[in-house]
């Protein structure tokens, strides 16, 4: 999505340390004298630095996985995720793997009158100084209506690309169902229990699983571990995980605790051996290898950057 020209590099301060963070202009992303919404489709691998802009933006993952940095907070980014990110908010991507994303750019100035009622929605309220330090909302989309979202993106990208009659007003119209459509879905809190599945795709027993890895994580678990919690059998879990977050449980678990350890990398001074086995890794030189392998990086090196 991005194009990676040179731009201005601020140093910004978050707790002790200083950082590095890219503030993004508008001229790669949006055609001059047109409407400000956009919507790019990319692939991403490896790392994307620290960056910041003064647009919306929202991210649909079509496939992949990746881990994401927001507001300095580390989380997991598997298909079906959709989240928002603020004007002024710093993220980055680490570790992506055939990550395939739908970008959705806007000020939300170019709805006019509408952008009162829109920023009213639940899940669309923008504060400024609020949002800075306010964890990532990720909803995961239900199966069923992950089509229908892609179809709107995909339409939102032609009429950009064949600017038919009326193009500017139908794109506003489309970004305002999308709003609505996410703000319905960031509402919804509802659970379903071990049978029955919520409308973002999750299963009582998937939060079940998620919920023991998330309580667990800096112990050493096993697929019949989290299993056992979930109440399932170790491969019928194995495979009802994998259909929800594309990756296993076991790959998963990885994962949350290599973003648990880049969260205490960033934002403690505790020496790297203590992080390893806050993280659940029992031995630092395993960690650091597993570290290397997921984020291109040795934790020492990811200290410093």
């Amino acid at each position: 999505m991005y194009n990676k020209s040179k731009q201005h590099k601020p140093i910004y301060r978050r707790g002790n340390k200083m950082q590095n963070i890219e503030v993004l202009s508008d001229r790669p992303y949006f055609e001059p004298n047109t409407v400000k919404i956009i919507v790019h489709r990319g692939t991403h691998q490896g790392k994307f630095w620290n960056h910041t802009h003064p647009f919306f933006e929202f991210v649909y993952v079509l496939d992949g996985f990746s881990l994401h940095s927001h507001n300095g907070a580390t989380s997991i980014l598997t298909s079906g995720d959709l989240f928002a990110i603020y004007p002024g908010n710093v993220h980055s991507y680490t570790a992506a793997y055939n990550t395939n994303i739908f970008n959705i750019l806007f000020y939300i100035d170019e709805l006019g009158e509408m952008s009162k009622d829109v920023m009213k929605l639940p899940g669309i309220e923008w504060n400024p100084e609020k949002s800075k330090n306010a964890p990532l909302p990720i909803v995961n989309v239900e199966l069923g209506e992950r089509h229908a979202i892609v179809d709107l993106l995909r339409t939102m990208i032609n009429e950009r690309q064949e600017k038919k009659l009326g193009w500017e007003l139908k794109l506003k119209s489309m970004l305002v169902s999308f709003l609505v459509t996410y703000s319905r879905l960031i509402s919804d809190e509802s659970r379903g229990d071990s049978s029955e599945c919520d409308r973002r795709g999750y299963c009582g027993y998937i939060y079940a699983a998620l919920k023991y890895i998330e309580d667990n994580y800096m112990r050493d678990i096993s697929t019949i571990d989290i299993a056992k919690a979930a109440g399932l059998s170790p491969d019928y879990l194995t495979k009802q995980f994998k259909s929800v977050m594309s990756m296993t449980p076991v790959e998963y678990v990885r994962k949350f605790r290599i973003a648990k350890s880049m969260n205490l990398l960033r934002d403690t001074e505790m020496p790297i051996a203590d992080i390893a086995a806050a993280a659940g890794f029992g031995d630092s030189g395993i960690f650091s290898r597993v570290f290397k392998q997921t984020t291109g990086d040795t934790p020492t090196s990811f200290r410093r950057e």
